[in-house]
């Protein structure tokens, strides 16, 4: 069997398990719809991407049912791929899945974002998020995790010109981060815009962020200049 023939194979039984949990884990109920808007989504924009390409350690936070972090380590098994949530059904859901695609590169920690960042501080090469927090928050909780100049990436729609983007710059020097590149791309027979934004970690970022459990997102940082 071809080594592309196994990953479809495995992306194929991903979407299954996925979308016939016992616990919900993602809003789209058929397996077009979950390919489209789960697996496209997240291949996409890194296919061609060396900031990701040349990364050896990568980190999605949040990851609820596995994505975009499963989904890479279906298709990057050479990569090792650390997988983070706090609710522990999505974790065991998790643990079900990578057990049944006999994948060998992911770690599981079923813990809060500001927890995990003191064991794994500029840990790591690469790291992502989709649909956690409004990107300031996001930016807060991913920063301390990659090495300096490693890369940070968030997955957004054209609302986050309108709605998001004006919070992200006011967290660029406080993190020690800058933009370094937007993705734009299309998914689906209609045509969905959606948007890869990529950060670079310029500098060391302050033993203050993230700040303690809950902060983040009860004080965002992007508020205030």
């Amino acid at each position: 069997m071809k080594e592309s023939d196994e990953k479809v194979q495995k992306i194929n039984k991903y979407i299954d398990m996925l979308i016939n949990y016992p616990v919900n884990l993602t809003a789209y109920e058929n397996e077009k719809d979950a390919f489209e808007n789960l697996i496209l989504d997240s291949i996409i924009p890194i296919e061609a991407e060396d900031s990701f390409l040349n990364s050896k350690k990568i980190v999605d936070i949040g990851t609820g049912g596995g994505i975009p972090g499963l989904v890479w380590a279906i298709y990057f098994p050479e990569k090792e791929f650390y997988l983070v949530d706090s609710v522990s059904k999505k974790v065991e859901a998790l643990k079900t899945f990578i057990k049944e695609l006999k994948l060998t590169n992911v770690y599981l920690f079923c813990e809060r974002a500001e927890d995990f960042a003191k064991t794994h501080r500029e840990y790591f090469d690469f790291a992502t998020c989709k649909a956690l927090a409004r990107s300031d928050i996001a930016l807060e909780y991913l920063a301390p995790l990659v090495k300096v100049n490693s890369y940070i990436s968030l997955f957004k729609g054209p609302s986050y010109y309108t709605n998001e983007m004006k919070y992200t710059q006011n967290v660029l020097n406080k993190l020690n981060i800058a933009e370094f590149k937007e993705i734009e791309y299309e998914i689906g027979e209609d045509k969905k815009k959606r948007y890869f934004i990529l950060f670079k970690k310029i500098g060391t970022t302050s033993q203050n962020y993230p700040r303690q459990v809950g902060i983040p997102k009860k004080f965002p940082l992007g508020e205030t200049k």
